[in-house]
């Protein structure tokens, strides 16, 4: 199979005008703070770090032990990277590390930031209160990636930063069409509807799952070029 595709799915077209939508918002009015959620398995991760690298943008995941120290540190040190800003990393207080990233986010209007697994940072208002700040002071986007409940949770705990984000997308189970778009962009097996349809049939709207497909079968059909594909039984890796 081939890496690091990023197919023109409708989940990939949609996140894009998200994104375009924020770099043309009218900036004096509208800060940059998107949102884009939905159940695991549909891709939002692979998207957020993918796209990231193909446009160079920054890719930050938050995990279970963030804290608002760590955050600013680690985007900080993003920071560093990306604008080439030399090797050594300034420390500090949370505060004066924040500091520092605004100043480079200002010096740096056109930048965005991709935050993945934003739910983690559900439970630290100071983290989410950063976050709110990169967008108000700076000329930043921010694309938060949360689980299918972040827009309801989000909305629960902060009605006024539930305001502020301006775009929404809720990633949607892949369908038949984007499946047929995968198949023939990442297999390096001939992909007829048969191939398509047995992956549709088993994956359930998942595209991990279908992925996981994808590879057995196309492992399947290299090792036995004969064999029917939909002789092949998913049941046992599935």
């Amino acid at each position: 199979m081939k890496p690091n595709k990023l197919v023109q799915i409708k989940n990939v077209i949609k996140t894009d005008a998200c994104i375009q939508f924020l770099m043309n918002r009218p900036k004096t009015e509208m800060v940059g703070l998107g949102l884009i959620y939905g159940k695991p398995g549909l891709g939002k991760t692979t998207y957020a770090s993918r796209i990231a690298f193909m446009r160079g943008y920054i890719y930050m995941r938050l995990e279970a032990t963030s804290t608002p120290k760590s955050f600013a540190s680690d985007l900080l040190t993003a920071l560093y990277r990306r604008f080439k800003l030399g090797e050594y990393i300034p420390s500090g207080t949370t505060n004066n590390l924040f500091k520092y990233c605004l100043k480079i986010l200002e010096d740096n209007p056109e930048t965005v930031i991709v935050i993945d697994e934003i739910d983690y940072a559900f439970k630290h208002d100071k983290l989410l209160g950063a976050i709110r700040d990169i967008v108000d002071e700076t000329l930043t986007i921010v694309l938060l990636v949360g689980m299918q409940d972040a827009k309801t949770k989000l909305a629960g705990i902060n009605k006024h930063y539930f305001d502020r984000c301006n775009y929404f997308y809720e990633f949607k189970s892949v369908g038949k069409d984007d499946i047929r778009k995968i198949a023939k962009e990442v297999m390096d097996i001939p992909v007829d509807e048969a191939v398509v349809t047995k992956i549709d049939a088993h994956c359930s709207g998942n595209l991990r799952r279908a992925m996981k497909i994808m590879y057995i079968l196309e492992g399947a059909k290299l090792k036995n070029p004969n064999l029917d594909i939909a002789s092949i039984d998913l049941g046992r890796d599935l």
